[in-house]
């Protein structure tokens, strides 16, 4: 009787429940609820990943031409890389892995785009402003004395090319230049009486032209493509009146000068 007593079955033993529900879990979240994450989150960032494009441009050596310097960075391949200026295409040469250089020869907006391996894509703009494409400006204060005509002429980048300065008189002959002085900037001319007309280059080669007379007393502007527009000076003000046009573009400004005399300024590029 007593060892049927001592022989009882064991009591039940909770703890391997609770353990059997935590090994479930734990084998749900690092083979299911991780993996799905991990790859969810993976796929959503090389799904969505763009690639990083920097330009810098070097300081112009002869105010002609300079470099542009493009660096791509991307953790994945790239599949395409356009670079325009002003909607024209630059043509490239790699120096290294992500970097690139490019030959510009003219100012405008620098536009770099390129599309991931993804279809993501990135773009980039550079302004380009240094490089000399203006012609020298001869200021319309100028001075006609004694029949010698005295002005002065001026560029603030490549600056000007003093050799080419020389002028044309009303029958088509060449004249030299009296004087010329590089300090100043200020270059004298014997006078013809019936016009004489300027010539004059800056070192890049952009040249302007002035023509310069005694006689007329009004503003004659032309806008490119249009008429003729005489202006009759206004009361009061100075016999001489000068006028300032660009080639290529449709806007004139006027100006009096200090002495009687027309001045009529186009420039080439």
């Amino acid at each position: 009787m007593n060892q049927r007593q001592r022989r009882r079955s064991p009591a039940p033993r909770y703890g391997m429940k609770s353990s059997k529900k935590q090994s479930d879990f734990v084998h749900l979240l690092l083979f299911y609820i991780l993996p799905f994450v991990v790859f969810n989150g993976l796929l959503f960032f090389f799904m969505t990943t763009k690639p990083k494009v920097s330009i810098s441009v070097a300081a112009p050596k002869d105010y002609t031409s300079t470099t542009a310097e493009i660096e791509v960075s991307s953790i994945l391949p790239i599949k395409s890389m356009v670079v325009t200026q002003e909607s024209v295409e630059i043509q490239l040469e790699k120096t290294s892995r992500g970097h690139y250089t490019a030959a510009i020869t003219a100012n405008g907006v620098l536009e770099v785009s390129v599309v991931g391996f993804n279809g993501m894509t990135a773009a980039a703009y550079e302004p380009i402003d240094v490089l000399d494409d203006t012609p020298p400006s001869i200021n319309e204060d100028f001075v006609i004395e004694d029949g010698i005509l005295t002005f002065t002429i001026e560029d603030s980048q490549s600056g000007v090319d003093f050799t080419t300065i020389r002028a044309t008189a009303s029958d088509g002959t060449s004249v030299s230049p009296l004087s010329v002085d590089k300090n100043t900037n200020k270059v004298s001319f014997e006078m013809d009486s019936n016009g004489l007309t300027i010539h004059a280059s800056d070192m890049c080669g952009n040249a302007v032209q002035a023509g310069f007379n005694t006689d007329t007393h009004e503003v004659v502007q032309t806008e490119e493509g249009g008429a003729e527009q005489q202006t009759p000076p206004a009361e009061g003000e100075a016999s001489g009146e000068s006028q300032a046009e660009t080639s290529g573009g449709s806007e004139t400004e006027t100006s009096a000068p200090a002495e009687r005399g027309e001045i009529t300024i186009s420039t080439t590029n």
